[in-house]
């Protein structure tokens, strides 16, 4: 069985744009228990993708009313289909060095995945080694 990135990907995604402030991230962050938001821009009607903010972003910067754009690491965001296999996201974050890809479908945000949700999959679908576990 092929397992796609729709198969495991977080749905319930939260956005930012980048007016938006530090301290409303951190508070966002932690009432949606999250450690990375897109930051979005409206162009045309459209949403854009503009960068990720990470919570590692966030512990490096201490003025709450710094807008978000200036804080977050403005680097080429990875996006990928929800469709592409899980193999390949996998690829993607360790090629590039990430922890969170973007999943867009017909040019909308419809996911998110993390390393941690790639832990998940792992600990959902692995076999048992517990007999064969060394301590």
């Amino acid at each position: 069985m092929k397992i796609q990135v729709k198969d495991f990907m977080s749905t319930s995604v939260v956005a930012a744009e980048g007016k938006n402030k530090i301290g409303e991230i951190r508070a966002i962050m932690q009432n949606e228990k999250i450690h990375a938001l897109p930051i979005v821009y409206n162009s045309d009607g459209n949403v854009m993708v503009q960068g990720i903010i990470t919570s590692t972003d966030l512990c490096c910067q201490m003025d709450n009313n710094l807008p978000v754009e200036e804080a977050m690491k403005v680097s080429k965001v990875l996006v990928v289909a929800t469709n592409a296999s899980a193999k390949s996201a996998a690829e993607m974050m360790l090629k590039h060095h990430v922890h969170h890809l973007v999943v867009m479908e017909n040019g909308k945000i419809v996911g998110m995945i993390s390393s941690l949700d790639f832990v998940k999959l792992v600990a959902a679908n692995a076999v048992d080694w517990s007999a064969d576990a060394v301590s």
